[in-house]
């Protein structure tokens, strides 16, 4: 790294490159301009055990080809739980099965809110380039839902108040043969307009169209403001499956 910077996380130097949405999320290829902040090499280090719990949950909710593939035979998920015994038994103890017979998982919640509160505050401070940093304790992550509860209300704060969707970011989009368009990881920044403390500022993150996460924001700076930026916005990338 060119400056010694500090690390976004902590007081420390940054030693190196964190990447704001996890590669592991993500699908090869990877962009080269993947978006990324300072880092020490602690921090970056330490959410690798939620990064990949995260992708664990998810792949086993989700029911689109990039998730699927992950826990088949030899998938990136099942070669993981297979070298990590203790991952998949907190797996199998978190799958309870619902009134009507299905099977659901109930995720560790503070596990997966680290990783949505992480991918969130790498995003603001790109999105709104703030002269001094907020901390991650000033985001506050809600509980995801999945894809399928359409009358939650993350999934309705995707929308405006005629209903109509409102714009995605997209980051990463793959076409997958036979099935057409998966959005990877896409984002939106939007103001709440469905209860109290109206107006105050969402980051609202989708995850392989399966898994639907809001961060609550700190109020951005003023935009009059010169920006600073600390790396290069990605507009992301389509890339076929390699299967």
């Amino acid at each position: 790294m060119g400056t010694r910077l500090k690390c976004v996380y902590c007081p420390d130097k940054a030693t190196t490159n964190d990447h704001v949405i996890p590669r592991c999320l993500l699908e090869k290829p990877y962009s080269p301009n993947l978006l990324t902040v300072p880092s020490c090499r602690n921090c970056n280090v330490g959410f690798k055990k939620d990064e990949e719990y995260f992708l664990a949950v998810m792949a086993q909710s989700g029911c689109v080809p990039s998730l699927i593939t992950k826990i088949e035979e030899q998938g990136i998920v099942d070669r993981m739980l297979k070298k990590s015994i203790g991952l998949d038994v907190r797996l199998q103890n978190s799958m309870h099965v619902s009134k009507d017979g299905g099977v659901y998982i109930a995720p560790d919640e503070p596990r997966i809110a680290s990783i949505t509160r992480k991918v969130a505050f790498g995003l603001y401070n790109h999105r709104y380039t703030p002269k001094i940093l907020p901390s991650l304790d000033d985001f506050f992550p809600f509980k995801p839902v999945h894809n399928l509860d359409n009358t939650n209300f993350i999934v309705i704060m995707a929308h405006n108040e005629k209903f109509q969707p409102r714009r995605w970011k997209h980051i990463q989009t793959i076409i997958v043969p036979g099935h057409g368009k998966v959005q990877v990881f896409d984002y939106m920044f939007v103001r709440n307009w469905i209860w109290g403390d109206f107006g105050r500022l969402f980051c609202i993150m989708r995850f392989h169209e399966t898994i639907w996460a809001a961060v609550r924001c700190p109020h951005p700076p003023n935009r009059k403001h010169r920006k600073r930026r600390i790396a290069p916005l990605y507009s992301g990338h389509q890339q076929p499956l390699p299967f």
